[in-house]
């Protein structure tokens, strides 16, 4: 039996602790709830920045692998141009231009900053082709002035050699 100590509970009293455990049940389980499904959304929101990431990285990759193609070609026609083998330099200088044109295209402004080591050699390219540029036509300068030199010591050979010829020599009138 129950004690004078005890204090009998009436029916409001357990409907009030029975909605008072319903009404915490609902909070904590609601809190939890919450809690897992911001783990999963942040899952998701984690693994879509990777899938990004891992995007961009392939793509930074597959542009490497073309400016690499793209760069080695340039340098083979860069060491003909140096070469002075090609048939028409100006028409070698502009294709050369153009392919650095094109590989710049091909890094576009944001993969600059990826490809750094592309980006200082295509800026580096365009001085070195009109220095190039330069000494082709400083040559082509001193070929011809060497030309004309030789052209000069020629003639001048063939008027020594003709004056070295004596006049009396081939005299046929009568003698004295």
């Amino acid at each position: 039996m129950s004690t004078s100590r005890e204090k009998k509970l009436n029916k409001s009293d357990v409907r009030l602790g029975i909605w008072k455990f319903i009404l915490s049940f609902i909070i904590l389980s609601a809190i939890s709830f919450i809690a897992v499904f911001f783990f999963f959304k942040s899952y998701d929101r984690q693994l879509a920045g990777v899938d990004d990431e891992v995007r961009a990285y392939r793509d930074l990759l597959i542009r490497d692998n073309l400016l690499h193609t793209h760069i080695d070609s340039i340098y083979a026609r860069m060491e003909l141009y140096d070469s002075d083998k090609a048939y028409n330099d100006n028409y070698l200088r502009t294709y050369i231009l153009d392919n650095v044109r094109e590989a710049q295209e091909i890094m576009g402004a944001d993969s600059a900053t990826n490809l750094k080591h592309y980006a200082v050699l295509m800026q580096k390219i365009k001085p070195m082709l009109n220095l190039k540029s330069q000494i082709v036509t400083v040559s082509a300068k001193q070929q011809i002035a060497i030309r004309d030199v030789q052209e000069c010591q020629g003639k001048s050979n063939q008027i020594n050699n003709k004056m070295k010829i004596d006049p009396t020599r081939k005299f046929t009138g009568r003698r004295r």
